[in-house]
């Protein structure tokens, strides 16, 4: 799943003009991204790099009990940048059903 999703999203990316190269992850890859999970029905929030596991700021998008995690740092120029091979792929269990 994880693959076929990395796949999907660099088509994505590839097709909105970004090219293999997405620097200035918060002004312009992470809402082509957040678009992209809207449209497949994704709710989506920023995660602050204090409380992720990955200690990097990530997107994350939530669909029932599906989880992906999308971390992004900065390189040693300073530029944020996103690596889609560090995505992550959850299952979220239900609450409720105790």
């Amino acid at each position: 799943m994880k693959d076929e999703l990395i796949k999907r999203l660099e088509e994505f990316l590839e097709g909105n003009d970004f090219g293999k190269n997405w620097d200035g992850v918060y002004q312009d890859a992470v809402p082509a991204l957040r678009q992209f999970f809207h449209k497949e029905g994704f709710r989506t929030h920023i995660m602050s790099e204090w409380d992720s596991e990955s200690r990097d700021t990530e997107l994350v998008a939530i669909k029932e009990s599906l989880v992906v995690r999308i971390p992004w740092a900065e390189d040693p120029n300073g530029r944020s940048l996103v690596d889609l091979t560090g995505l992550v792929v959850q299952s979220q269990h239900r609450r409720g059903a105790e």
